[in-house]
């Protein structure tokens, strides 16, 4: 009886160890690290088979074994059984849950890869130690993270520019202080020598107790924007220059405008005073005069109201002169060349000065704008001259050299001393700006008692035009003449 019990347990116990030997095979199967439970399935099946031989030398020798070691042997491999039993869905939970956060920290990997620029996690120490560094690290600095994890090949502060390194570090340790995040703009020299700009956030980690862990954050490169802030900047600056330039010729501009108005009023009522005034209020002296004519002396009254009649077609010929002087209408009947020489014939006739016109550019054609300056510019000069300079004989030429209009106006009279010419004097002052608008060049040359010349230079388009057309003012440049206005 004794023998049979001792031969259950035996039994027994090499059972138990077979199936927590084939538990652990399972467990190896289905883990992803099984050598372990490969190791525990070996010892079972070990353990299982010394059981089994000293179960056969029993037999057959006969020795009966002590009871109380085969019980112990029994529950030693119950408790192995329950052991294995109990403790392989802790150990596959185990392994899923350490599956999924090597799968998490691949695509969270991924994911850092995949980003413009480098993520990171360092001390606060002044070289920036690096313990974590994402593989952006290649294409923003050129090291691998194994350059620059420990220091091991250069440190981060070592790619920091000289001159930036000390205001990087002083931002980031008021930010601690103050503990709150820290956003930088500062340069680095990757592996090559270049140098890019850097944009790089990150705050530092702190425990319980207040004190810094570490620090972490991103960098990326931010060099193309930062060569757009420039130009932009440059820009702007560019901008507000000309912008100040601008301003100082429209008040230029408008201050001259404003003298010219006043000036052109001037003489709108001095010869509105001296002209048409003058004799429309001689034509009413003699008009309020014709009755006391006609009663005192009846003979002569024919006569005065002929001289009244006389002196308001005189007032009305002086206010069409100055209607003709607002607007040259005289280019409405022909052309520029027909209007100088009836302007030149209508100034020589009163003044009784010899004004002589010539031209080779008879047949040349000029945009209306051109005409009417062209125009003005003579007629200015000519008044100038029949007005101030004594001369009896005027020469006044229109030539077509090349690609330029030339107008010349000569005369022999007293001349003045261009040093000493007034700065606000108009008239020349008139030719030279109309010069100047019209792409060319005034000059005037002068001396007392030999008289005044006043030569334009006009640029005229290079290109035939077609007929009926007129040529454009090509752009040139033009000079200001150091001389001043006599007139």
């Amino acid at each position: 009886m004794a023998t049979l019990f001792i031969t259950i347990l035996v039994v027994a116990s090499i059972a138990l160890q077979a199936i927590a030997a084939g538990l652990a095979w399972y467990a190896a199967r289905e883990s992803r690290i099984g050598w372990p439970w490969l190791l525990v399935c070996a010892a079972l099946v070990l353990m299982g088979v010394r059981r089994g031989l000293a179960l056969g030398e029993w037999w057959v020798a006969g020795v009966q074994p002590v009871p109380l070691p085969e019980i112990v042997a029994l529950i030693i491999s119950l408790l192995t059984l329950l052991g294995v039993w109990g403790l392989r869905p802790s150990l596959a939970s185990a392994h899923r849950y350490s599956t999924f956060l090597a799968m998490e920290a691949h695509r969270l990997n991924s994911v850092l890869e995949g980003l413009p620029g480098l993520v990171y996690r360092c001390r606060n120490d002044p070289q920036w130690t690096m313990e974590y560094i994402s593989q952006g690290c290649r294409s923003l600095t050129g090291y691998t993270p194994e350059d620059l994890l420990g220091n091991r090949r250069i440190s981060y502060a070592e790619l920091i520019e000289p001159e930036d390194r000390e205001p990087v570090y002083r931002a980031v340790q008021e930010a601690l202080a103050e503990r709150r995040p820290y956003r930088l703009v500062y340069r680095i020299r990757d592996a090559n020598g270049a140098v890019k700009w850097v944009w790089e956030q990150g705050e530092g980690i702190f425990d319980r107790e207040g004190e810094l862990l570490y620090l972490h954050g991103y960098i990326s490169d931010v060099t193309e924007w930062q060569r757009i802030q420039e130009e932009l900047e440059r820009a702007k600056s560019a901008w507000e220059q000309d912008r100040e330039v601008w301003q100082q010729e429209e008040h230029r501009l408008l201050n001259e405008w404003v003298q010219r108005t006043d000036h052109l009023s001037e003489i709108l009522a001095y010869e509105i005073h001296d002209g048409f005034v003058q004799q429309a209020s001689a034509a009413l002296m003699h008009l309020q005069s014709l009755g006391y004519v006609q009663r005192e002396r009846p003979d002569e009254a024919a006569a005065v109201l002929d001289r009244a009649v006389r002196l308001l077609r005189e007032a009305i010929d002086e206010a069409r002169r100055m209607i003709d002087g607002l607007r040259p209408v005289a280019l409405d009947r022909g052309t520029l060349f027909d209007a100088l020489r009836d302007l030149c014939r209508q100034l020589s006739e009163p003044s009784g000065i010899s004004i002589r016109f010539t031209s080779d550019a008879e047949m040349l054609r000029l945009a209306p704008p051109i005409e009417n300056n062209v125009y003005r510019t003579v007629q200015e000069a000519v008044q100038n001259a029949v007005h101030h300079s004594d001369s009896r004989e005027i020469d006044v030429r229109v030539t077509h050299e090349g690609n330029q209009l030339r107008i010349l106006v000569r005369d022999w009279g007293k001349g003045f001393d261009m040093s000493q010419a007034h700065p606000r004097h108009f008239g020349l002052s008139a030719i030279r700006d109309r010069a100047r608008m019209l792409g060319g060049t005034a000059s005037i040359v002068s001396a007392p008692g030999q008289g005044t010349t006043v030569c334009v230079t006009i640029p005229l388009n290079t290109g035939s035009p077609s007929a009926g057309s007129s040529p454009n003012v090509a752009p040139a440049p033009f000079s200001e003449p150091t001389s001043s206005n006599h007139g």
